[in-house]
């Protein structure tokens, strides 16, 4: 990995932790219990756009030690395409760890709520997996949401649920080291989950940061590059077979018929036309949608080489700042890179 020097110009970090999860998985909310009003929180059925968000909490009366907990954008966005999520998300992890801020932890979160896994979290959860590399595995804690908004009588149904998460689902990441738990909304229940992953002094390096900054992968061509990828080439390929297949009931039901044939009947069949137009026309769109995602991907490039540039301009800044009088620390520098909101919360946990 390039040296950036970080040690000689930026005081000693104590971690990051990041928040992770589909939209609407609870993120924000457990950001917000940490510190209250600190992130936008969205309680509709479009994502909120908001900048992203970090909350700093210093676990000290001194301020010498600190860990940052970083909420990060979730997939199944309905603003933007998985493939930019992907990009941000790991712009993020490249940037922390080009500049040896040690992760601490990640935090995985899933609403209890949900019914049943959707495909787009199941996407995210082996996209997830990728990301993060089997070794990494030991500091992740998956989160079950929303129970604070559980009807009593309905507990016995989300806790049968949230076994299902665990037996089915969790369980291979559980097995190489992964733990589990509930937030239940409340100051106390973040502040634990986040402490007990600060337990020890362990950090973690994630498999997609060794690819992008250690190898100068490109982004399509890291492990979870190209599971996204496969993802968006199995849906075309669906769309044209759905397509075709359209294509051939509405020749059927436009041949000629025989003069025997009833008026009702001719009309059914209109119907039907109407129908598979209807439903041709909306794959086609979709189709259309997931054609420049493709393109898209690939011309991200090489994502540990943009943020080594980025980092490099903001540590001329900062060594501006140092001549000044002024002091940049690595947790500034990392917000200023990807454009974050960082909230300081300064009270003395441990």
């Amino acid at each position: 990995m390039q040296s950036l020097n970080r040690k000689d110009t930026l005081p000693e970090v104590g971690g990051m932790v990041l928040v992770m999860g589909v939209t609407g998985a609870g993120k924000s909310t457990f950001v917000n219990a940490l510190k209250p009003e600190s992130v936008t929180v969205g309680h509709n059925l479009e994502s909120t756009q908001a900048p992203p968000q970090a909350v700093q909490i210093f676990l000290d009366e001194e301020k010498t030690r600190s860990i940052t907990v970083v909420d990060t954008p979730g997939f199944d966005d309905t603003r933007r395409s998985n493939t930019q999520i992907l990009a941000e998300i790991t712009e993020y992890l490249a940037t922390q760890y080009a500049l040896q801020i040690p992760l601490r932890g990640i935090i995985y979160m899933h609403s209890i709520n949900e019914n049943r896994m959707k495909r787009s979290s199941r996407q995210f959860l082996e996209m997830f997996q990728l990301l993060c590399g089997d070794d990494a595995l030991r500091k992740v804690k998956f989160v079950t949401t929303h129970w604070d908004n559980i009807d009593p009588d309905r507990e016995g149904e989300a806790l049968r649920r949230e076994q299902q998460l665990l037996d089915e689902w969790w369980a291979p990441m559980l097995e190489k080291g992964s733990s589990n738990t509930q937030f239940s909304g409340s100051h106390d229940s973040a502040e634990g989950i986040v402490l007990d992953l600060m337990s020890d002094e362990e950090s973690i390096v994630l498999e997609v940061q060794r690819e992008l900054v250690d190898c100068d992968m490109d982004l399509g061509d890291t492990k979870a590059g190209k599971s996204l990828r496969k993802v968006i080439e199995d849906d075309i390929a669906q769309c044209k077979t759905s397509i075709e297949d359209i294509d051939t009931q509405m020749a059927n039901a436009t041949r000629p018929r025989r003069r025997s044939d009833d008026d009702g009947k001719m009309d059914r069949n209109q119907a039907e036309v109407k129908a598979l137009r209807r439903r041709r026309e909306d794959l086609q769109k979709r189709m259309d949608e997931l054609e420049p995602r493709q393109r898209e991907l690939k011309a991200r490039g090489k994502v540990g080489q943009k943020v080594k540039r980025k980092i490099s301009e903001e540590q001329k800044k900062a060594n501006a700042d140092k001549a000044k009088g002024m002091f940049s620390s690595a947790m500034e520098v990392f917000t200023a890179v990807l454009n974050i909101v960082l909230v300081v919360v300064s009270f003395a946990i441990l």
